[in-house]
């Protein structure tokens, strides 16, 4: 039986206040506000199972709520840069809809088939220097503490930044969480330039074999489950090119569907906040070649606490 699992960020401001400014990225955070509903849209009408690991700041109605969720231990990065608690808060207060989403998380939870899984708390990146195990799991307890308030039980968790650290790992199962969002290992590394180039390349260029899952350890505390594309969003700079990257992506869920084995995509609500049009047109096509693919081969689609159960059952 061959998969499909569309896994997603929902990180808001949260996730790129590290690199980014309000002035040259918060129109693409503004964006998630409307890419959110069309992709619900997309996924009910092509019967797509997703998760979305969502940041628990942005489960906070607002700036008073968020104010008093708080972990027993605050992350101690040595660069500051990297900690969320350290935000200007006038900033979150003149942009509410840049951190604070509710209303969209209650659109996840009420169109069919969608999981929302642990993006962290604090968007907490465990490989950054200072950070100890004790903070990560206070984070975590926050997330399942806002999650739970929402009727929602967190069963996956995707790492911010994808920084995994195996000392970590080993504690999930502990405090719930069945399944993770891996990364494949015939890269360099996403952190150094020659790796990013090349993945980047890749996009359009067949540099890679096409990495779908092929094997899980179905007696695993915890199932990883490993990423194979990012979905990069449409750019008009390389817009001769997007025939070339759809086509790159078909094959590799085409390979996948034929060889009884998994894809598994993943982009960020915010890849999606600027040339939304474009971008929905993108993610249809490889929708309707799912659907080809479910008819022909049976490819079904899964979340990631699905796939992490069906592993076991």
């Amino acid at each position: 039986m061959s998969n499909f699992i569309i896994s997603l960020d929902f990180e808001l401001f949260w996730g790129v206040s590290d690199s980014r400014t309000i002035a040259d990225y918060g129109k693409n955070i503004e964006g998630v506000w409307s890419a959110i509903p069309k992709m619900l849209e997309l996924f009910k009408k092509y019967d797509i199972h997703a998760t979305w690991a969502t940041v628990g700041m942005l489960m906070c109605r607002d700036y008073n709520h968020w104010q008093q969720i708080r972990p027993d231990i605050l992350p101690s990065y040595l660069n500051q840069k990297y900690s969320n608690y350290a935000l200007d808060v006038e900033i979150i207060k003149r942009h509410p809809n840049l951190f604070f989403a509710r209303p969209l998380v209650q659109q996840i939870q009420n169109t069919p088939h969608q999981e929302i899984a642990a993006h962290t708390y604090s968007h907490f990146y465990c490989g950054e220097p200072g950070v100890t195990f004790e903070q990560f799991k206070q984070d975590l307890i926050c997330a399942q503490h806002i999650a739970t308030e929402m009727d929602i039980s967190l069963q996956s968790i995707v790492f911010p930044g994808n920084q995994i650290k195996d000392e970590f790992l080993q504690q999930l199962p502990a405090l719930g969480i069945k399944a993770y969002r891996g990364e494949q290992n015939y890269w360099p590394s996403p952190r150094k330039i020659p790796g990013r180039a090349i993945r980047f390349a890749d996009t359009w260029l067949p540099l890679s074999r096409n990495p779908v899952i092929r094997t899980i350890n179905p007696n695993a505390e915890l199932i990883n489950i490993p990423a194979s594309r990012f979905l990069r969003p449409c750019s008009l700079r390389f817009k001769v090119f997007e025939s070339l990257r759809l086509k790159r992506l078909k094959i590799a869920m085409s390979e996948a569907a034929r060889t009884s084995n998994t894809l598994h995509l993943w982009w960020h609500p915010h890849n999606f906040g600027i040339n939304l049009t474009e971008n929905l047109a993108f993610l249809e096509s490889l929708l309707q070649h799912y659907q080809f693919l479910q008819n022909q081969y049976g490819m079904k689609s899964l979340s990631m606490a699905e796939f992490a159960q069906l592993s076991v059952d």
